[in-house]
C-alpha cells in the first residue's frame, strides 16, 4: 500500500518527485512531513558485520554522514565460516592485516560425493574468525569517518518522504531518537527493520539452521584444507563442513559443523560428528559449540528483497545468503558497497527518491544470481542418489566456470567481479 504524504503538493509536483513521496504501510507510522528538515545523518545502519562496516566505510568516504550500530559490545562473536576467497579483499577494497587471519590459511577442497568417492583441488581462500576480522572492519569504517556505536538496538521508525526517524535503545534502556536520510538493515538472518516492515517474509519457526563444534585434539585431518561432504544425511542445506581455526587462545581447533533446512540441526549433527570422528580418528574434547538459525523464508520468493523507499536491505538482511554457493560473505560486502554508491549518485543527481532504483541497478546480477540459485540448493532432491546424479552431471562444468572466473577476477575491478562458485 502506498499513501501520499503531501496534500497539498500539485500533480505537477507529484510528478516531478513521486519517488520523494512514498511512505511505507507496514509497521511503520506515517505522519506529515515538514518540507525541510534537518537531518542527524545521511545514512544509519544497523548492524556492525560485514554488510554493515562496508556500506559504512565506503558512505563515509563518499562524504556522507554515516552512523552504524551493533547491538552487541564489540568485539563480538558471530558463528560463520569466515571462508572466501581472495577476491573478497578487492570487494572491501582493503588487505586483510595477517593478525586477523587464522594461523592455517587454506589452500586445497577435498569433497566427498554421497557414494563415498572424493576428488581434491587447489584453491587458496582466506581463513579468518569473524570476531576479530568485523573488529577490524568496524575501525577501517571509523578511520574513513564513519560514527560507530555499539550496544545500541534499533527499535523502531518512521518512515516520511525525505528522511527516516529511528528510535534507538542503548545497554541501559535509554531510548534516543535519530533522523536520516535513509536507514539501512545490515542486522543480518534476523533482520529487525526488514522484520518490522515485512512479517510476511518470515516465518513463525526457525526455517534454517546451523552449528559447529570446535575441537582440541589431534586429527588425521590436514589444517590446510577445507572439507566439504555432500551428502543429504549430513545435511540438506548445501554441504557438512570440517576445517581449521584459530580462537581467541590463539590455539588452533578442529571445527565440524552441518545445517539444514528440515529436521532437527542437532540430529543431523551427531551423526555427521560420529562419522568424521570415527573416519579421521579425531581425538579430543568439544570446547566451543555455535551455531544460528534463520526464519527468513528461505523457499519463498520474496527472500531477496532490497527494501522499499528510504529504507534499503544489505547482505542476509536482503536474503542474499546463498546455500547453492555455500557463502555470503562477499554478496554482502558488495551490497554495502552499493547500496553507498546509489545513495551518493541519488543525492548528487537531486533524486533522492532513486536511490532504491539504482541500488537494484547495481545489485541487478548479484541478485539474479541469488534468485536462480534457489532452485539449485540440494533441498530439491529426495535422495542421495539424485544429489549424487546431479553432481556427477555438473562438477566438471562447474569446476572449469570456478578457476576460469577465480583467474579473470584477478583482473576484473571489484563492481565487475563474478561471485562465486559461478
Amino acid at each position: 500500500m502506498i499513501d501520499w504524504v503531501d496534500g497539498e503538493a500539485t500533480p505537477l509536483d507529484a510528478r516531478s518527485s513521486s519517488r520523494d513521496r512514498l511512505v511505507l504501510a507496514r509497521g511503520i507510522k506515517r505522519l506529515p512531513s515538514p518540507r525541510i528538515i534537518m537531518v542527524d545523518h545521511d545514512l544509519l545502519i544497523v548492524g556492525g558485520g560485514i554488510a554493515g562496516s562496508v556500506a559504512a566505510k565506503f558512505a563515509a568516504r563518499a562524504g556522507l554522514n554515516t552512523l552504524f550500530i551493533e547491538k552487541e559490545k564489540t568485539p563480538r562473536n558471530k558463528p560463520c565460516s569466515g571462508i572466501q576467497f581472495p577476491y573478497f579483499e578487492k570487494i572491501i577494497g582493503e588487505k586483510v592485516p595477517v593478525d586477523r587471519l587464522c594461523k592455517n590459511q587454506l589452500s586445497k577442497v577435498h569433497l566427498t560425493l554421497p557414494d563415498g568417492s572424493t576428488s581434491t583441488a587447489g584453491m587458496r581462500m582466506l581463513n579468518f574468525m569473524r570476531k576479530p576480522f568485523d573488529d577490524w572492519l568496524n575501525r577501517v569504517a571509523q578511520e574513513n569517518g564513519a560514527t560507530f556505536m555499539d550496544q545500541t538496538e534499533f527499535e523502531d521508525c518512521e518512515a516520511f518522504h525525505d528522511h527516516v526517524d529511528v528510535t534507538l535503545k542503548s545497554q541501559g534502556g535509554n531510548r534516543f531518537h535519530r533522523t536520516a536520510r535513509y536507514l539501512i538493515d545490515a542486522s543480518g538472518l534476523r533482520p529487525v527493520v526488514r522484520l518490522k516492515l515485512h512479517p510476511d517474509h518470515f516465518r513463525s519457526k526457525a526455517t534454517g539452521a546451523t552449528v559447529n563444534y570446535y575441537i582440541d585434539g589431534p586429527a588425521n585431518l590436514d589444517k590446510n584444507t577445507l572439507y566439504q561432504f555432500w551428502n543429504l544425511d549430513f545435511c540438506d542445506a548445501m554441504f557438512a563442513w570440517v576445517y581449521n581455526k584459530t580462537l581467541d587462545d590463539g590455539q588452533d581447533y578442529w571445527v565440524i559443523g552441518t545445517g539444514c533446512n528440515s529436521g532437527k540441526v542437532m540430529d543431523r549433527q551427531k551423526r555427521f560428528y560420529d562419522f568424521v570422528k570415527e573416519k579421521y580418528n579425531v581425538d579430543g574434547k568439544i570446547v566451543k559449540t555455535e551455531g544460528y538459525s534463520s526464519t527468513i523464508d528461505m523457499k519463498s520468493k520474496n527472500r531477496v528483497w532490497l527494501g522499499e523507499g528510504r529504507i534499503l536491505m544489505v547482505g542476509d538482511a536482503a536474503g542474499l545468503v546463498d546455500q547453492a554457493r555455500g557463502v555470503g560473505m562477499d554478496a554482502a560486502a558488495m551490497s554495502g558497497r552499493f547500496v553507498a554508491k546509489a545513495i551518493r549518485s541519488a543525492i548528487d543527481r537531486g533524486m533522492e527518491g532513486s536511490a532504491l532504483e539504482e541500488y537494484r541497478r547495481l545489485m541487478r546480477k548479484i541478485t539474479a544470481q541469488a534468485i536462480r540459485n534457489q532452485d539449485r540448493e540440494i533441498n530439491v532432491f529426495s535422495t542421495n542418489a539424485e544429489l549424487q546424479a546431479h553432481l556427477r552431471k555438473t562438477m566438471v562444468a562447474a569446476g572449469i566456470g570456478l578457476y576460469f572466473h577465480n583467474f579473470m577476477n584477478m583482473f576484473r575491478p571489484a563492481e565487475r567481479l563474478v561471485l562465486l562458485p559461478p
